[in-house]
């Protein structure tokens, strides 16, 4: 007599859940209405809070939506260097870059599909894992490629 046999899976992340492709590719008008909505989920996380209470958020969503406007669109906007406030946040772990990426992806995925979407959420896996090796953190996965 033989056995039934199961198959066998192995344990990974959850897919990440596709946008809707109703809606729109993101275009940069919608950067700072977008990260305006990021750093509102941001705000409320209890794990990521913290690091950005001090920050005056109003002043800031224009400034990073010239970081985002230069790396996807190529706008040469943003003059900076995007690494030095993130140098002087202590305690920072590679789950506090895990969470950042999640929210991000979320708030991309909520608004938003298509290849420009879709770009910004790879270049966030690329500037989160890019500074953690700055900061010395083991980063948890490497920059997604597609």
């Amino acid at each position: 007599m033989t056995r039934p046999t199961l198959p066998i899976t192995v344990a990974s992340s959850p897919a990440p859940v596709p946008a809707d492709p109703a809606l729109p590719d993101l275009a940069e008008a919608d950067l700072e209405p977008l990260l305006a909505a990021f750093y509102a989920d941001v705000g409320r996380d209890p794990l990521l809070a913290p690091y950005f209470a001090p920050l005056d958020v109003a002043a800031h969503v224009p400034r990073i939506a010239d970081f985002w406007s230069t790396l996807l669109f190529h706008s040469g906007r943003y003059q900076g260097n995007a690494f030095r406030p993130h140098a002087d946040m202590p305690g920072l772990t590679a789950e506090h870059f895990a969470r950042w990426l999640a929210t991000l992806e979320a708030t991309v995925d909520a608004r938003h599909a298509g290849a420009a979407a879709e770009r910004m959420k790879d270049l966030g896996h690329r500037v989160a894992f890019s500074m953690q090796l700055r900061l010395g953190i083991a980063p948890a996965g490497g920059p997604r490629l597609t």
